[in-house]
């Protein structure tokens, strides 16, 4: 089977391993068995003597092929008697690591990431508005997030978190995959950033009428989005984004790209 007939259906590709590289070329069909073969997170490959039995390879062929897919962070190998090479499928905090490095390495300033952020989301949000299962699939998810919002405002750390959650469901509730995952690498890295902020405002620090502004928003857009008004969904959260964002740029002008998430 080649590799559009396997895309097709959703099966593995099984061929001869050839190439300039060997190794190369099983890592390339291992690679596609684990991402277009249906395979998840913790799924175990074969064991490494039915692979080379398989792919009729040596063993340093094989050994080096999952080299190549532990470095790509594809699988780990488990040791024991329950061990073998498990899966480990992308996700939008190894993405956002990546991205993060990259945006260090060109000395991004943290400003430009915000931006980034803060002319997405709204497009997000107005996704949300205009869904027809908006009332069954976005509102009630949104209103659960804010009202967690609401219940920590005493700690302005958790508060904070809480905020990111609710802006991190207008783009997870979008019903867009590829936005969901665009922005949402995105959100993940400004995310740790304003972590980062809350964690070192000085105790004492009153935010109240920032926190009530910052509710109230809240609350009208989720209003806007069940109501299903686009155009205004969209004006509310580009405007609430920014000043949100107002903060931690402000404690730290000039700042670039720093922190990374957790794996």
């Amino acid at each position: 089977m080649d590799a559009e007939a396997a895309a097709r259906t959703g099966q593995p590709r099984r061929m001869p391993v050839r190439g300039v590289s060997v190794a190369e070329g099983l890592a390339d069909v291992l690679r596609d068995r684990i991402l277009d073969g249906g395979m998840h997170d913790g799924d175990l490959l074969p064991k490494q003597s039915e692979l080379l039995d398989e792919y009729k390879v040596g063993k340093t062929t094989l050994r080096q092929a999952i080299r190549i897919l532990e470095t790509e962070g594809l699988v780990t190998v488990r040791r024991g008697n329950t061990g073998g090479l498990a899966v480990q499928l992308p996700s939008e905090t190894d993405a956002a690591r990546t991205f993060g490095l990259v945006l260090r390495s060109r000395r991004v300033p943290l400003e430009d990431l915000a931006a980034a952020v803060r002319n997405l989301e709204p497009t997000c949000a107005a996704m949300c508005a205009a869904r027809t299962d908006r009332d069954t699939e976005v509102v009630p998810q949104l209103r659960a997030l804010h009202e967690r919002c609401v219940e920590l405002v005493g700690d302005l750390p958790a508060f904070v978190r809480a905020c990111r959650e609710f802006h991190e469901g207008l783009v997870r509730l979008c019903g867009n995959t590829t936005m969901q995952l665009l922005l949402g690498t995105a959100e993940t890295l400004w995310t740790v950033h304003e972590h980062d902020w809350a964690d070192a405002v000085p105790v004492g620090s009153d935010f109240t009428d920032r926190i009530k502004s910052g509710l109230d928003v809240h609350r009208e857009l989720v209003d806007l989005i069940a109501a299903g008004d686009v155009d205004a969904t969209h004006a509310l959260s580009r405007q609430h984004v920014e000043y949100a964002q107002s903060h931690p740029l402000e404690a730290r002008p000039g700042m670039g790209i720093a922190s990374l998430p957790d794996r």
